[in-house]
């Protein structure tokens, strides 16, 4: 009887000293990185998962998920898409942003259209993309500003939004939008499988221009040196 009292203190107290370890195994992690991003205190808005996408898009074109791609309207297509593509897809850093650069998106295609650089071909991508799932990784970048080889060529949309905004005046600036396009066709990650902006910015990429173009938009014009950056002559995205 002494022996099984004994036996059964032993074991008590193997669980409690097992338990103390199990305990002191717990996560540290403060979550302070200290990272910094080269480009200022800028939130990086918009992801490329569709890389070269062929065009056949296996979703039905009607949205499913009640974006109307025949509503071809700059305040409904900034109220979707910030909704259908969000977090890691997020095409846009705000509304006002978006209302601004859908402004220089052409709005002369009717509804339907499934390529080019329109607002038409814009909400087509965005009707899909709001089916969720992977279509959503696809989409949102073809619905997003800057096209990705879908919704217009990317030196293209950039040069569109670069001459519609106010970095067009500035020192940095290209001399006109055929020395823009000529100079981001020669630029790396021009084409349509290059990636994220936010993951470029501070990189000798169009991406990187493309990421400060953004910021300097929501900041009503220099934005803190990010016309600088999306211009011709450019320290941070050379």
């Amino acid at each position: 009887m002494k022996w099984t009292q004994a036996t059964g203190l032993l074991a008590t107290f193997g669980l409690i000293a097992a338990g103390g370890v199990w305990a002191g195994c717990g996560d540290n992690n403060t979550g302070n990185d200290g990272g910094t991003d080269s480009g200022g205190n800028d939130v990086q808005q918009q992801g490329d998962g569709g890389g070269k996408d062929t065009g056949t898009d296996s979703a039905p074109t009607d949205g499913g998920a009640g974006v109307d791609a025949s509503v071809l309207d700059c305040n409904y297509y900034c109220d979707n898409i910030i909704t259908a593509c969000a977090s890691s897809n997020n095409q846009y850093k705000d509304k006002a942003t978006c209302m601004s650069m859908c402004a220089a998106i052409p709005n002369d295609a009717g509804a339907g259209a499934t390529s080019g650089n329109s607002l038409a071909c814009h909400m087509y991508h965005l009707s899909v993309a709001a089916t969720g799932g992977t279509n959503a990784d696809t989409h949102c970048p073809h619905a997003g500003p800057y096209g990705y080889g879908q919704c217009g060529d990317i030196c293209i949309d950039f040069c569109a939004q670069y001459f519609a905004s106010l970095c067009k005046g500035d020192t940095a600036a290209y001399a006109n939008i055929d020395a823009c396009h000529t100079a981001c066709n020669a630029q790396a990650g021009s084409d349509a499988s290059a990636g994220a902006p936010g993951n470029s910015a501070s990189s000798p990429t169009m991406l990187c221009k493309e990421y400060h173009l953004e910021n300097a938009i929501q900041n009503g014009g220099d934005g803190g040196g990010h016309c600088d950056h999306a211009g011709a002559v450019s320290t941070i995205c050379p």
